[in-house]
């Protein structure tokens, strides 16, 4: 470039702005630059790499110099101690990390001379500076890195996409601060702006709730109580764990609440889906129901009751009347089950029909199967699915029936087949009352608890199982939080919540007219 066109350029941007002229020659040397690369990428760098981000930058330091030189003193500023701050001192500097580098915000401080009345900067309000030192775009991108992956990982997402380099200790600070309004957005805010419904969904159709846990690897002090730590417990070999000495885990309570579109179904057709392949060309086969607009919740720091509650929560929010079926699906944990029953005692509402996961059913019945047939016998897999086919059809007596009475003719070889058919026959027989199977399928209803498996897995285990992780309490529900905001789709929303409670937080509380200030 010509040095008196640039020159001229750098005039022009001065006269413009004052201060816009060495920005303009950066970036227009920088087009120079990228001009003379030979490689799409290598011209991409350059505008995206340090020098890149550097004079965005400076756009942003030009902009915020511009407004402190510009910021009006007022006679006094009153804090919401009532302490009227009316000294005025030009100049105080603040540092703040953003996505292009570090800007300094210079601004006023407000002194009121009375001890342990701390000073107050208003521009801080208007700009609503984060109280970590770190952007808000900058926090968002944290904590959409870490959701998804380990902290080590995020440290480098961040650092290739930014060029800002932050320690694990400072990540955690923002993931927990991030997640703090979660528990007041849901409470007070609903599920978020809402969505569209799914093409064909049916809005009077059946209501599933399901809910199930999956373990969390934890720290010492955030095992729940009962919990005894490695060290205090009896080791039986010097070299390895035995059983029962292997990890310290705590329980991640996981709840989905969401919408039924039926698909009625004969025993047969479930059976086939089952065991024909999950193909629905298959001969015999048919689609199961689908699940729609789901919700999902995860507490690591709460009992299970808290989960149950949540789920009735949701299911009367979106059914006020109660005019829709309710199908609690569940494993068979009785705890579970009797937790349901109470919470609906105690809101005075009939009791959903309570539906036994079929798979936790089968694994029974292929225990039973091994127990009274040969090893390695091709009768076993015929025998499991003629009576999974009759429980199916509501004949759970006669089921029970069959596995005593082959029991009695051809008892069991050794003890662990003898306990395995005590177990199914006492499964079955305690389970009959939320086995009824039959009408769920002809209502079209699910009869497994694949949604909420496939939940305990990908909000949970997929990011808390990282090999070698240990979790406190609060780390761990920070982050749990964050993903089910994320699978709920009200990441956008919750972000906007959070800035604005951030905001009247760090500011607005600690004035007196936060309001009057707002409005300036």
């Amino acid at each position: 470039m010509e040095e008196y066109g640039l020159d001229g350029l750098v005039a022009s941007a001065e006269a413009v702005l004052p201060g816009l002229g060495p920005l303009v020659a950066g970036l227009a040397g920088l087009a120079v630059d990228a001009g003379e690369a030979v490689t799409l990428d290598a011209m991409e760098l350059l505008a995206a790499g340090p020098r890149g981000r550097a004079l965005l930058c400076g756009v942003v330091q030009l902009a915020l110099d511009r407004q402190a030189a510009a910021e009006v003193r007022v006679p006094a500023v009153t804090g919401a101690d009532e302490v009227a701050r009316t000294r005025a001192e030009r100049g105080h500097a603040r540092t703040v990390v953003t996505t292009l580098g570090e800007v300094v915000v210079r601004r006023i401080a407000y002194r009121s001379g009375v001890k342990g009345a701390g000073s107050l900067f208003v521009r801080d309000a208007a700009l609503n500076l984060p109280p970590l030192g770190y952007s808000w775009p900058l926090q968002q991108l944290v904590v959409m890195f870490a959701r998804d992956g380990a902290y080590e990982l995020a440290q480098e997402l961040l650092l290739a996409a930014t060029g800002v380099r932050i320690g694990k200790r400072q990540l955690e600070q923002i993931v927990a601060a991030a997640a703090a309004d979660v528990p007041g957005f849901y409470a007070g805010c609903g599920p978020g702006p809402g969505r569209p419904a799914e093409p064909g969904q049916d809005a009077a159709g059946p209501l599933a709730l399901s809910a199930d846990g999956k373990g969390v690897a934890m720290l010492p002090g955030s095992r729940r109580k009962g919990t005894r730590a490695p060290g205090q417990r009896v080791r039986n070999f010097a070299t390895r764990p035995g059983i029962g000495e292997k990890g310290c885990k705590r329980i991640a309570e996981v709840a989905c609440v969401f919408d039924v579109i039926p698909q009625p179904r004969t025993p047969q057709e479930v059976m086939a889906g089952r065991h024909g392949g999950q193909d629905e060309g298959k001969a015999g086969s048919k689609p199961a129901p689908r699940a729609v607009s789901r919700r999902y919740r995860v507490d690591i720091a709460d009992d299970r009751s808290a989960a149950v509650g949540w789920l009735f929560d949701e299911a009367i929010r979106r059914d006020p009347g109660q005019a829709r079926d309710w199908i609690a699906l569940v494993d068979g944990d009785n705890h579970q089950i009797r937790l349901i029953e109470a919470e609906a005692a105690a809101r005075g509402i009939t009791c959903p029909v309570i539906l036994i996961d079929l798979i936790h059913v089968l694994e029974y019945l292929w225990k039973a199967a091994w127990a009274l047939h040969a090893p390695r016998d091709p009768a076993i897999e015929a025998w499991t699915i003629a009576q999974a086919t009759d429980i199916l059809h509501g004949r759970v007596a006669e089921v029970t029936a069959r596995i005593t009475q082959a029991a009695g003719q051809h008892p069991p070889q050794g003890p662990e087949h003898a306990r395995n058919i005590t177990r199914a026959l006492a499964y079955l027989q305690a389970k009959q009352p939320c086995l009824d199977y039959p009408r769920a399928l002809a209502a079209g209803w699910p009869v497994a608890t694949g949604v909420i498996e496939g939940a305990c897995r990908h909000l949970v285990n997929d990011r808390m199982g990282i090999t070698g992780a240990r979790w406190s309490t609060d780390g761990a529900q920070a982050i749990l939080w964050l993903r089910v905001i994320h699978a709920n789709g009200d990441h956008d929303a919750y972000w906007h919540h959070h800035i604005r409670q951030e905001h009247h937080r760090n500011h607005l509380s600690r004035y007196h007219d936060g309001l009057e200030l707002a409005a300036a």
